[in-house]
């Protein structure tokens, strides 16, 4: 298994899914998405699962559009770690994201198997999700109290879905393909007191993730990133960026996301194990009066003594 054939096999593997991912047209863009998304491939790619060789856990918080009353705000806490000497991964990713009276409520469980090669690892991964859609109709404000057209209880959905993903990596180089979720589902808000139908209807994502790490010099290494992301009804979106790894404790760089924002990225190393990291996105749309987004990030990373701490490689 450790051949060139087998490097070869990957590379094609990779380039086909790729292109049949480009000849495909999208829908609409729903599937959430964080700015420092490096930190966390685990919300989009399952195969992530155990890849950084430590039980890694973390926290997201990201306000968009922040003065707009009403505008998304995201919460995400992940948890995984390598199992069965590191050729299995499982984790956990819980989403929370509001919009409005919308809220959105997801749980992810997450399993990946590994294959080792000379060039690199190969993860394969299934996850299986629970998620869970309110609307919540009395926290409205509406011009006229009392109208029989508005809802006035809150109404709430449940659905299930599953993904699949692939993720390979070496000490300087990542790439992933993705669809977290595999199933298109139509939810329906309806209530018995009102005229009113609201629909959800959620569409297959499919992201393309890569991204490497070269030293420049003794103090600096720099990491170039890039997101890709497809689905039926809208414009391909690709997501570029590059960081700087100071010193071993400052990230420092800066990502552009098509038809849609700048970002900064700041993120430092408070010990080993330890990481905040903040961003900020400048809005290129017509979406304006806003403060921006903001992203917020920590980190926890716990690796075996024998694993050893020298290499900066964090994705």
């Amino acid at each position: 298994m450790k051949t060139k054939k087998n490097l070869t096999l990957i590379y094609a593997i990779v380039a086909c899914l790729a292109f049949s991912m480009i000849t495909k047209q999208s829908e609409a863009q729903q599937q959430i998405g964080h700015t420092q998304f490096l930190w966390n491939q685990l919300s989009i790619n399952p195969a992530y699962a155990g890849t950084k060789k430590s039980l890694s856990a973390g926290l997201f918080f990201r306000s968009q559009w922040m003065g707009i009353e009403g505008a998304p705000q995201t919460e995400n806490v992940f948890v995984h770690a390598p199992i069965s000497h590191g050729d299995f991964g499982v984790g956990l990713n819980i989403m929370r994201d509001q919009l409005g009276i919308s809220n959105a409520i997801t749980a992810a469980g997450n399993f990946s198997y590994k294959l080792r090669f000379d060039q690199g690892d190969l993860s394969l991964g299934l996850s299986g999700e629970y998620g869970s859609h309110r609307m919540n109709w009395t926290s409205a404000d509406p011009d006229q109290v009392g109208d029989p057209s508005i809802p006035f209880a809150d109404i709430s959905e449940s659905n299930y879905n599953f993904g699949f993903g692939a993720h390979f990596s070496n000490e300087f180089f990542y790439a992933g393909l993705s669809i977290p979720r595999l199933l298109e589902t139509d939810t329906q808000f309806t209530s018995e007191e009102s005229s009113i139908t609201a629909l959800y209807q959620a569409r297959r994502h499919i992201f393309f993730t890569a991204g490497g790490m070269w030293k420049m010099n003794r103090t600096t290494w720099v990491h170039p990133i890039m997101m890709v992301k497809y689905v039926n009804g809208a414009p391909v979106q690709p997501d570029l960026g590059v960081l700087f790894f100071l010193n071993k404790t400052f990230w420092i760089g800066s990502s552009f996301r098509w038809g849609d924002s700048v970002s900064v990225m700041l993120d430092y190393a408070i010990t080993k194990q330890l990481k905040v990291g903040y961003s900020f996105d400048f809005t290129l749309t017509k979406i304006q009066g806003h403060a921006g987004s903001h992203e917020f990030f920590l980190g926890f990373d716990v690796r075996k003594k024998k694993e050893g701490y020298n290499h900066p490689r964090f994705f």
